[in-house]
């Protein structure tokens, strides 16, 4: 099994569930609310960690109380990590969740999670080996973000990037050092625009030296495209609730299969599996499936 690094941000989310969602100048009654750890990076390191994977994850936080109720999850779960303990907050995200359908709506504050440092990321350079895995995505620093990719590309290790949320200062030279990039479909209308099919957009970033896209439609399953074709994954029916951690269950169960070894498919096919199962729960971390959910 190949070791997964994750570097990525960590917030505190504030959820709302609702029948309405408010327009603009309305206010409107909520069902119920739940508190907890969430960010895309935590998100993704305990998918993977819960699925069995080696896992370390670095990230940020305040010496908040939030901070160290981070802090003290991590160890009660026993996920290797890293914290940067920042003056600013810690990171927090505003998520209200459309009962009708099961879409959120998101807004994150990111507090620490823009000061990780590249000493930080220095600290676990001899841990790194090649043919490890990198997962990261863009609620960091977008400067370590790059840095990360380039130590990762030095030791020779395949890299998965989530170009998540949607950031228009991604360098143009980081398309080539990505192994995995795996935007959902309305990142994907963001980084390339217009009315072409995603095939066809997938290849514009191919053309980039990207050796793989990976395109999550939500019910609609996934598309993978590389140089050698084109695979269509389906989506399992299930009765979605809240599909707030979706797609970093989708990326975190993804590495794991991609840390075994697996096919392309087959790491498809694992990773629709895990995001099914997690948008059947409420919540981000604590929606995600165990390894002996998905055998």
């Amino acid at each position: 099994m190949r070791k997964i690094f994750v570097l990525g941000s960590i917030n505190i989310d504030n959820v709302a569930y609702t029948k309405v969602m408010p327009s603009p100048g309305i206010t409107v009654e909520g069902d119920s609310f739940i508190s907890n750890i969430g960010g895309k990076g935590a998100n993704q390191a305990c998918a993977a960690f819960f699925l069995g994977a080696d896992v370390f994850f670095i990230g940020a936080v305040g010496k908040d109380n939030n901070g160290r109720d981070v802090d003290n999850y991590f160890k009660k779960i026993g996920l290797p990590y890293h914290l940067v303990k920042s003056n600013k907050n810690t990171g927090v995200a505003l998520i209200m969740i459309d009962e009708a359908n099961a879409e959120n709506r998101i807004l994150c504050v990111p507090g620490a999670n823009f000061d990780i440092k590249k000493e930080d990321l220095d600290t676990i350079k001899n841990k790194m080996h090649k043919n490890d895995i990198l997962l990261v995505q863009l609620e960091c620093s977008m400067d370590m973000v790059c840095y990360a990719i380039d130590l990762a590309k030095e030791k020779g290790m395949i890299v998965i990037l989530n170009p998540a949320p949607y950031r228009d200062n991604l360098p143009s030279n980081i398309y080539a050092k990505v192994d995995y990039f795996i935007p959902n479909e309305h990142e994907m209308d963001s980084y390339v625009p217009g009315k072409d099919d995603y095939i066809n957009k997938a290849k514009s970033i191919l053309d980039k030296g990207t050796k793989n896209v990976i395109i999550t439609l939500g019910e609609k399953g996934s598309i993978a495209i590389n140089k050698e074709g084109v695979i269509e994954q389906k989506a399992f029916k299930v009765r979605a609730i809240d599909t707030t951690a979706a797609g970093d269950s989708f990326c975190g169960a993804f590495a794991v299969a991609l840390s075994n070894r697996k096919t392309l498919k087959e790491c498809l096919d694992f990773a629709t599996k895990c995001s099914s199962i997690a948008v059947t729960r409420k919540g981000a971390i604590s929606s995600l499936p165990k390894l002996e959910e998905v055998l």
